[in-house]
Order: C-alpha cells, then sequence, then structure tokens
C-alpha cells in the first residue's frame, strides 16, 4: 500500500507541499493528486466535526424531561431538522366549521321566531280588529262607508283584505279616494275623500253635481252659488264638458263666484252668463288667467256683453 501524505497544518492549498527541511515545495504527481486512493483522510485527533443542530428551545419541554435518542426527527428535503410547533401555533388551529355552525343555528332559531310571531298575529284574537276609525268624510255618514267596506270587529287584523275593503268604500258614488290601512295592535283607518261639485247638470226635471272630472255623483239640489253647464252630451267623456269644467277649475274664485251659468256649443265657443245677467265671450280654455285679469278690469266698463277670447284685446258693449 502506498503512504498517505498528510498536509502540513500550516500549509495553504492541497497541492502546495513543502518538505521537512523547508527546501521548497514538492510537486505532486497528477495522477497521484486524481486517484480516489490518494485522497487525504481526516486526522481523528485533529479535525473534529462539529455537529450544531438548529432550532429554538421550545417553551413547552422540560429540560429535565429524558431525551429519547430513538425518537425521529422532522427534516426537510434539504436536510434541516425540523422545528417543534409552539403552543400557540396549534391553540390557532381551531375548526372553522364552529363559527359557521353557531351562524346558521342563529339564523334557523331567528326565522322561526319571527314565523312564530306572524302565525300569532294572524290567527290569534290578541290582535283583531276592535276599532274602525273613519276619516275625511262630511257629507257621507261614517256608518254608510263602514258598512260598505265590510270589516267587521273581532277579524284577526293581518286578515283583513284592504284593497279588497277600499274597493267596495270606492263604490259610493260621493266618494272620490279611499284608503284603509291596518294600525296594530287593533284598528282599521278608513279614510276618504269625497267630490266636490263644480257644476251642475239639469236633464228631465233632475239636477246632478258634477265634480271636476265630469263625474256626476249625486241626483240632487244643487248647493247655492253651484254654476249650472248647459252643453248638449255632459259627462266626462265629451270635450265641451272638459273644456267647460276646465275654465271653471283655472279661474280665480272671484270670477267663478259670478258664473251662474256656463253654455258651451263647442271646446272653442265657451260663454259665461254672470248672475248680473252680464254676458262673457271666453272662447276656449286656454290662458284661463290671463283671460279672467282681463275680465276683472273691463267689468268695470259699462257693458252687457264682454268678449276676452282675446287678453290683449278685449271688447264691451
Amino acid at each position: 500500500m502506498s503512504e498517505r501524505r498528510r498536509p502540513h497544518r500550516g500549509s495553504g492549498r492541497r497541492g502546495d507541499h513543502r518538505d521537512a527541511k523547508g527546501s521548497g515545495a514538492v510537486p505532486v504527481d497528477p495522477e497521484e493528486q486524481s486517484h480516489p486512493d490518494d485522497l487525504t483522510e481526516p486526522d481523528d485527533l485533529t479535525n473534529l466535526v462539529d455537529v450544531t443542530v438548529g432550532g429554538e428551545v421550545d417553551s413547552d419541554s422540560d429540560p429535565d424531561d429524558p431525551v429519547d435518542p430513538d425518537a425521529p426527527m422532522d427534516s426537510d428535503e434539504f436536510g434541516a431538522v425540523g422545528r417543534k410547533p409552539r403552543r400557540g401555533a396549534r391553540a390557532s388551529r381551531r375548526p372553522r366549521g364552529v363559527s359557521g355552525l353557531r351562524l346558521l343555528l342563529l339564523t334557523v332559531a331567528t326565522i322561526v321566531v319571527v314565523i312564530a310571531l306572524t302565525a300569532v298575529a294572524y290567527f290569534s284574537p290578541l290582535m283583531s280588529v276592535r276599532t274602525i276609525e273613519v276619516t275625511g268624510n262630511s257629507i257621507v255618514q261614517s256608518p254608510e262607508i263602514v258598512a260598505a267596506a265590510a270589516l267587521s270587529k273581532g277579524e284577526p287584523l293581518m286578515q283583513v283584505d284592504t284593497a279588497a275593503a277600499a274597493q267596495r268604500v270606492s263604490m259610493i258614488p260621493r266618494v272620490a279616494t279611499v284608503r284603509v290601512k291596518r294600525e296594530y295592535p287593533s284598528t282599521i283607518t278608513v279614510s276618504v275623500v269625497e267630490r266636490q261639485p263644480v257644476v251642475f247638470t239639469e236633464r228631465d226635471g233632475k239636477r246632478y253635481l258634477m265634480d271636476k272630472l265630469g263625474f256626476e255623483f249625486a241626483q240632487q239640489d244643487p248647493p247655492p252659488g253651484l254654476a249650472e253647464l248647459v252643453t248638449s252630451n255632459p259627462g266626462s267623456g265629451d270635450p265641451s264638458t272638459r273644456a267647460a269644467l276646465s275654465v271653471m277649475t283655472g279661474v280665480p274664485a272671484y270670477v267663478a263666484d259670478q258664473v251662474a251659468r256656463i253654455e258651451v256649443t263647442s271646446p272653442v265657443n265657451i260663454v259665461l252668463q254672470l248672475k248680473d245677467n252680464r254676458t262673457v265671450v271666453w272662447g276656449d280654455d286656454e290662458r284661463n288667467g290671463e283671460k279672467a285679469e282681463t275680465l276683472r278690469h273691463v267689468l268695470g266698463q259699462e257693458g252687457t256683453e264682454y268678449n276676452v277670447s282675446s287678453p290683449q284685446n278685449p271688447t264691451f258693449k
């Protein structure tokens, strides 16, 4: 066996050796350098391997606990020894399904409570109709409205069909609009708006009150001062009727209160008969405000007939 060379402790690179006498560098045979058997073996006395295991000391471990040398050690693919997880890291790994389950249970409980309260309100006599209030009426009597609504006390409040009740009340001719609503815990309120007469019509010796929409809602004598509408076919669908009503609702009170009769042969030929027997040619139902202001000035002039169909150029005679 060939003698193996050991490097001098103070030497530099592996190939730079000097003899014992210090006479200089000894050349190294390339074959000897590359031969695997000629590799330098470490000196057991001079070259010690210090193996250090990296990691932190586990705060959970007891320093007095014996160490099991046969216990397996976690390591990654690079050979590093894995650290033992801390107690806080383990504690943070809680099941996420717990909060989701609580939310589901809370939702289900809320739905059950709502259903239970709705059932109580819908079926229980604790929230039944005890009071029926009527507001907004002056001509139509409250008992007539309640009877038309067909509401009965003792009926569960949530079972009352308010839309159907309002529809029944609206069949009363003098009622223009109606609203039926629940007021918890036990009240039904019926709010109505009655029709107001604008003119009256006369046919076959009978007089009918007409509202601003041309609806004849009552057969009775008109209240004092109400103007009479004279046209061939009075009604909401008649253009002449609509033009006359537009004039009567579009002029100030000081003009409307002087009108005793309004005669309409066409929508553009409207004539007002005043209570003092004077006549006003109005024309169509446009620019009613301007015509009313012009009439206010010309009525101070002596005459029996005034034409304000062109408010900028009135005439009178």
